[in-house]
């Protein structure tokens, strides 16, 4: 009973690195590629980039692959080699009379470190001793990556918390929170709920970077009641343990999955749960990293050991402004649990949205966002991406152009085949053939890509190397590849054009890329979450924490709001189920979720009005409506996204509705919503879904509108004549009838003239 009894204390009293958990990962959650890996050739190798969190130690890992591999390679000269940063940790031979195996191995958990973690896999491929042809199609092998799995027991390392600690438990790597509870006293007041909550989601999702966080809200009680403990050495509830109470997280309503849990709220609010100490040190806006005790009595825990987040203040600005803080602060500057925010500067919404997008009419190099140089060397395919932001609302001309001026330079010896392709957003725009056998090194090499190729949100450039030997000219004799070297400078740059700040909605596939209409470029509008009850908080909260991540910053204009009265200002995501949107004027939608619902069949309407799945049609073609059949029903387990323009806003904005049967529901489907697997498949104005593999249902079904100012009536002009083609046939006819007329009624005056002279 004493060695069980110190066991409990030592895990939950000293630290979370003694608790350990197991978790089994697939190889495809680290890998954004298909899930079959294929290696070709007579070499070939592909990294795959493992994250970890700074405060989680690897206990045990064990990589576990299946492999095939093509029956004419040869025994012993063909392998795969197996590496975690950089060292050796198993080697596959392959065996063309068992082409398939599985394979076990084990990472020594001294090669894990904090970060990305690269594991390689390389292989030797042979069909034959000598006079290998490396280009040969036998030459193959496959790794499942999707049932390949590395399992891992972790730990938390941290024994104390501190602020700059955050950053590690709210990570996108192994180890890092999924998942965090915000509490607050019951009915906090308006502000905290309405802007300081969803401040906080964001600020904490923003750590998490691409990783989705469920964030959930709860209440404490004013106060707290001692559990009954049967003690038989008397009474357990003396003044050390009393006070131990006190300062332990008793009020969590159940034992955390997840180790960080926050409180929001004033001094005063927050005295029922903290001690008078803590309480008397917050003095202005409040920031605190603390450790709470576990409470134990009788080999049982009664509160486990818990770190929490305090973001407090002696007022709900305070409480805002610390919150803020929270939000754009760099953990690694506060290796200190305790902050006090004496003021803030630029902290403007529009000015914070634009912190990581490029400017419109600049001139910027790589290095500017963070690109490194780039040096390939052996011979083989290799791919350097550059990505970087647009304002999500860009908007040029259809003759403007962006212009690449790019430094690169290759080695002598390259050989036939060897090129440079460069992509723009998987758009082919150039080739470039390197062979010059003595080398050649380029400085302002000029690319125009018309600025059509570029897109609102994030673009990706990519420059795909292929270096290849030259050939020896005698029959099995080939020329290794070592000497090959390609670099690409971080002093290449790109010139951007002046734009518009003009977006056609809806589009849901704008909001999956940019978070558009709620982050902008040029202005920052009020962008409400409207909730019809606090049963749909948990979703809403959730939901701005994703908003937040897509944008890269947090959205000051953001709030939440609780009721029907729905804001005619700014752009709205209205959540709730059918019942509770009734509320919401939707006769002039071509949908409408409430008690009955309408809905616009295929068969009901014109050519491209088909049912489309995201694996069948990819064009997403505007479906003009016709007809609708209005029926009563339930929505099942699947959820509905619609957007439209707002019908009641003082200016063109868009209104997004997100329903289910029940807030239960919603909260679910909204968690599948935010998923890596399903965010990135937003797409039209219509998205059903009721998992987070693939979406049920994707159309394009309302009239399309602009949203934003061109800051040129010409080119506004444009715009509203590419979304308005029907107009240019009118005014090209319309035009052509006063040219006729005037003519006509030249000629008919001429005519006249000359009659007159005879």
């Amino acid at each position: 009973m004493i060695k069980k009894y110190l066991t409990l204390c030592a895990c939950l009293l000293m630290s979370f690195s003694l608790c350990a958990q197991t978790e089994t990962f697939r190889l495809t959650d680290f890998f954004g590629g298909d899930s079959t890996l294929r290696m070709q050739g007579k070499s070939d190798s592909v990294d795959i980039a493992i994250p970890l969190s700074a405060v989680t130690d690897i206990d045990n890992a064990l990589l576990r692959l299946e492999v095939v591999s093509s029956q004419a390679l040869i025994k012993k000269r063909s392998q795969l080699y197996v590496r975690f940063n950089n060292a050796t940790i198993g080697q596959i031979a392959f065996d063309p009379d068992r082409p398939s195996l599985v394979s076990e191995m084990t990472i020594p958990k001294t090669l894990w470190r904090p970060g990305f973690n690269t594991l390689t896999f390389a292989v030797s491929q042979h069909y034959a001793e000598q006079c290998v042809n490396g280009n040969a199609p036998e030459l193959w092998s496959e790794i499942n990556i999707y049932n390949s799995t590395l399992k891992l027991t972790t730990s938390i390392n941290e024994s104390e918390f501190t602020l700059d600690e955050l950053s590690g438990f709210f990570n996108p790597g192994i180890g890092g929170q999924r998942a965090v509870s915000l509490y607050t006293a019951k009915a906090p007041s308006l502000e905290i709920q309405q802007t300081t909550l969803p401040l906080v989601a964001q600020a904490l999702a923003l750590r998490n970077q691409y990783q989705p966080l469920s964030v959930s809200h709860d209440v404490f009680e004013a106060s707290y009641v001692l559990p009954e403990i049967n003690n038989t050495q008397g009474d357990y509830w003396q003044q050390d343990n009393v006070q131990r109470f006190e300062r332990s997280a008793w009020y969590l309503t159940s034992q955390p999955k997840q180790p960080v849990h926050v409180l929001v709220g004033t001094a005063a609010e927050l005295a029922a749960v903290l001690t008078d100490e803590l309480t008397n040190e917050i003095d202005g806006a409040f920031l605190r990293a603390q450790r709470t005790p576990a409470v134990i009595a009788n080999d049982k825990v009664i509160v486990p050991a818990s770190y929490r987040l305090i973001v407090s203040g002696t007022t709900e600005e305070e409480v805002h402004q610390a919150a803020k803080a929270l939000a754009v602060m760099d953990d690694a500057l506060n290796p200190i649990s305790q902050v006090t925010v004496l003021s803030q500067s630029e902290m403007d919404a529009g000015k914070v949205q634009r912190h990581r997008v490029l400017a419109p009419g600049q001139h910027y190099t790589f290095e500017d966002f963070g690109i490194s140089t780039a040096q390939f060397r052996n011979e083989n395919d290799f791919n350097k991406r550059v990505s970087f932001r647009l304002p999500a609302d860009f908007y040029v001309p259809e003759n403007a152009s962006v212009k690449l001026l790019l430094d690169f330079a290759y080695g002598a010896g390259f050989g036939p085949g060897s090129i440079m392709n460069v992509s723009v957003n998987d758009e082919l725009v150039h080739g470039l053939s390197l062979t010059n056998t003595n080398g050649q090194s380029y400085r302002d090499y000029q690319l125009s890509i018309p600025a059509r190729y570029f897109k609102g949100g994030t673009n990706n450039i990519d420059f795909d190397i292929t270096s290849r030997a030259p050939l020896a000219g005698v029959p099995c004799d080939d020329i290794p590849g070592s000497h090959l070297v390609f670099q690409l400078d971080n002093s290449s740059g790109i010139d951007l054009p002046s734009a518009g700040h003009v977006a056609v909605q809806p589009d849901l596939a704008l909001l999956s890329e940019a978070a558009y209409p709620f982050a902008r470029f040029k202005s920052a509008p009020i962008a409400t979450i409207n909730a019809p009850s606090e049963a749909f908080l948990n979703s809403a909260l959730t939901l701005a924490a994703k908003l937040a991540q897509v944008a890269r910053a947090p959205l000051l204009n953001l709030q939440i709001k609780i009721g029907n009265n729905l804001d005619t200002e700014g752009s709205l995501i209205v959540l709730g189920t059918p019942q509770t949107l009734t509320q919401v004027e939707q006769s002039e939608f071509n949908t409408a979720i409430e008690a009955s619902k309408r809905w616009s069949y295929r068969l009901q309407n014109n050519l491209y009005n088909h049912v489309r799945t995201l694996s069948e049609d990819l064009s997403f073609k505007e479906m003009r409506v016709d007809g609708h059949t209005v029926q009563e029903s339930d929505l099942g387990q699947q959820a509905i996204l619609t957007a439209q323009q707002h019908p009641t806003a003082t200016q063109r904005e868009t209104l997004f509705i997100v329903a289910a049967q029940t807030p239960e529901i919603l909260h679910q489907r909204i968690q599948d919503l935010v998923s890596l697997s399903m965010w990135g498949q937003l797409a039209g104005d219509f998205f059903a879904w009721k998992d987070n593999l693939s979406p049920a249902l994707v159309m394009q079904i309302s009239d399309k509108f602009e949203v934003g100012e061109a800051d040129d009536s010409w080119l506004h002009l444009r715009l509203w004549l590419s979304n308005n083609p029907w107009y240019w046939l009118i005014g090209f006819i319309a035009l052509v009838l006063i040219v006729s007329f005037v003519m006509y009624t030249l000629l008919k005056r001429r005519n006249k003239q000359v009659q007159d002279a005879w």
